[in-house]
């Protein structure tokens, strides 16, 4: 029980990382004894790395938070990765760098001296065959060297005693290279001569040993020779043995030089070991990999890289550790620089917090202390003028939100001039909506009952927008009503004899050429609709023509007169039309059809008449609420559109 309410303790990375240290024992246990492992080992170890990785930065974390919490270990932590380590890095990379560039130099010259060395035994051969053809006998000081002479059927060996008795099968005049024998590597070199009767052949070889490689560069290091097979299994680069085909065995050592580690001149001259790979052939003539091993000192390497300087080559490395000290002298400048200037910013920055903490409190009266002249401290002295901003900026967004909540309240009472309620009409269908473009609107309609058999339909768009135009709707609004509550007092049959729309939109347009600046002005569309007849008698002063959709095709009304309140006199006639049953009349303001979307492209009255025609069976709140969504769809920035206004009315 309380291993397992240890384990529901513990989180998801934890669980991870218990499973795979499982695994990773399991496996420890099992790969010595049984050679089994549980799905691979390299990879679960792996695993098992990045997983305890993983939780101990997680474990680490909010320590890290709390140092780094200051700005100063920040900006320490910061030089550390921006400066001293890409500078480590970059000192890491020099010496891997100097380190391969010497080890391949040391190599190449070893393996430079190998193939004189060779050319050395191939001469020897060449001489000894132009001897052995003219009769003669060739005496070689080369150390240790074999000499196979062969003139037809007769084979001679110089010793008697020598490995090879006779000439391999496969070599051919001219040759010369490295031969495997077994545990032992010759320089080994073929030649022929034409004798008096028969061609001669001398194959010349030397074998090598530690004597040999000692007599190679003494001023190189330690020079080895391994024998091996470079193959590739899987991917991986496998090195095996002559006689062991194990690809874990490692190489052979043939010969290696008695010289033994140079000694150290300081703590600069590490020593280092490169490889090199030789070609070599077996006795049968199949290849053989070689491995030449050079173990040296830069102290080795050095001399040799600048000896053709002669005199020079001192004054140049007294140059160049002058230099490296200059580097080091500016690095130590730099570093001491960077802790002051990181000074000047975390002492400015901590000014700061004390600031915000004091404002946090209402202490506007807070000053940060201004140190020096820099953008910090520029810094500073804009904060201080921004406390002296503050109350001032507290006052006037008091201000804002008084406008706000008086703004709301216009929005209020603006609403409650819009109908609330829509005539119900024996012949006719009505809606209507008015979608502010900000809090309130300029736009204006109305059904507005006249007696018994009659309704007054109106639409306007006032010139403008927001609280100038949505009062200059509302005295529209009231002057409207007030009008027509005049005719309908004035007449005990007011049901007989209807008003004029010409005569009412005549005196709505002194009254507010009489009552508003000259630039103010308004479009009207005003109808009388009679229930009984369904006759509608309009007049239009400057608006948009009304759609009428008859018989699936739209047409539009005619404009019968000048807008109203820009002048005085502007005359106005009244036309009649018939509705028919079925007929549908829209009425709108421009902030539909002007819509445009991102090219620039207006909604346009024939996409809103096409809309009206393929939709006019529908409900008359359907069809608003359809072109409202599709004219706001269509408009790219709904944020400088327009207000947008429409009312219907269908024959029924």
């Amino acid at each position: 029980m309380k291993i397992g309410s240890t384990l529901k303790r513990l989180n998801r990375i934890q669980r991870i990382t218990l499973v795979l240290f499982v695994a990773v024992v399991l496996n420890a246990i099992l790969d010595p004894t049984t050679g089994y492992q549980i799905l691979g080992g390299d990879l679960l170890f792996v695993l098992f790395c990045i997983s305890l990785l993983i939780l101990i930065l997680r474990s680490i974390r909010p320590l890290t938070q709390r140092l780094l919490w200051r700005l100063r270990n920040r900006l320490l932590v910061t030089y550390l990765f921006f400066g001293v380590v890409p500078l480590a890095l970059v000192c890491i990379m020099l010496l891997i760098v100097f380190e391969v560039l010497f080890g391949q130099i040391a190599a190449d010259m070893a393996r430079q001296e190998l193939e004189r060395r060779t050319d050395v035994v191939y001469t020897a051969a060449h001489n000894a065959a132009l001897s052995a053809a003219a009769g003669r006998r060739s005496d070689s000081d080369i150390s240790g060297l074999r000499t196979i002479i062969q003139s037809g059927s007769t084979v001679t060996r110089r010793p008697a005693e020598a490995e090879l008795t006779q000439i391999p099968l496969w070599t051919k005049p001219g040759f010369k290279g490295l031969i495997w024998n077994d545990d032992t590597v010759l320089i080994a070199a073929h030649a022929r001569a034409e004798g008096s009767s028969k061609p001669v052949d001398v194959f010349t070889y030397v074998p090598i040993d530690g004597a040999l490689l000692d007599q190679l560069p003494a001023d190189l290091g330690s020079i080895s020779l391994l024998a091996g097979n470079f193959r590739s299994n899987s991917g991986q680069v496998k090195v095996t043995t002559e006689r062991d085909q194990d690809p874990n065995a490692p190489p052979v050592s043939v010969a290696k030089s008695p010289r033994g580690t140079v000694p150290s001149k300081g703590f600069w001259d590490w020593s280092f070991e490169w490889v090199s790979i030789l070609d070599a052939k077996r006795l049968n003539g199949t290849d053989r990999d070689l491995i030449m091993t050079v173990s040296t000192r830069p102290s080795l390497i050095v001399p040799r890289l600048f000896g053709s300087l002669g005199r020079i080559a001192p004054i140049l490395g007294i140059l160049l550790l002058a230099l490296a000290a200059i580097f080091l002298l500016v690095e130590v400048v730099s570093l001491i620089l960077s802790l002051r200037l990181t000074r000047t910013i975390t002492r400015t920055v901590h000014d700061l917090y004390i600031g915000t903490k004091h404002i946090a409190s209402g202490e506007f009266s807070h000053k940060i202390p201004v140190r020096s002249k820099d953008q910090l401290s520029d810094l500073a002295s804009s904060f201080n003028g921004m406390t002296e901003r503050i109350q001032q900026l507290i006052e006037e967004v008091k201000e804002k939100e008084k406008l706000e909540s008086e703004l709301e309240i216009a929005r209020e009472v603006q609403a409650q001039l819009f109908p609330k309620d829509i005539p119900h009409l024996k012949t006719l269908e009505l809606a209507g909506v008015c979608k502010p473009a900000r809090v309130v609107s300029g736009d204006y309609y109305d059904f507005i009952p006249v007696g018994t058999q009659r309704t007054a339909i109106v639409i306007g768009d006032i010139s403008g927008k927001g609280i100038s135009a949505a009062l200059l709707m509302a005295s529209v609004q009231a002057a409207l009503h007030a009008q027509l509550s005049t005719m309908n007092g004035s007449r005990p049959d007011a049901d007989s004899s209807a008003p004029s729309t010409s005569i009412l939109v005549t005196r709505l347009n002194r009254q507010l050429y009489e009552n508003t600046p000259p630039e103010k002005y308004a479009t009207f569309y005003c109808a009388l609709y009679d229930d009984i007849s369904c006759r509608l008698a309009y007049t239009n002063a400057g608006h948009l023509r009304p759609i009428l959709v008859r018989d699936g095709k739209a047409s539009r009304l005619e404009i019968s007169g000048m807008v109203v309140g820009m002048f005085a006199d502007a005359p106005y006639d009244q036309q009649v039309i018939e509705l028919q049953q079925g007929d549908l009349l829209a009425a709108f303001t421009d902030g539909i059809t002007e819509s445009e979307d991102a090219s620039g492209e207006q909604f346009g009255e024939d996409r809103l008449a096409q809309l009206l025609v393929e939709n006019a069976a529908r409900p008359l709140d359907d069809i608003v609420e359809l072109v409202t969504r599709e004219v706001r769809t269509w408009a790219y920035d709904l944020d400088n559109q327009d207000d947008t206004t429409m009312l219907l009315a269908r024959r029924v």
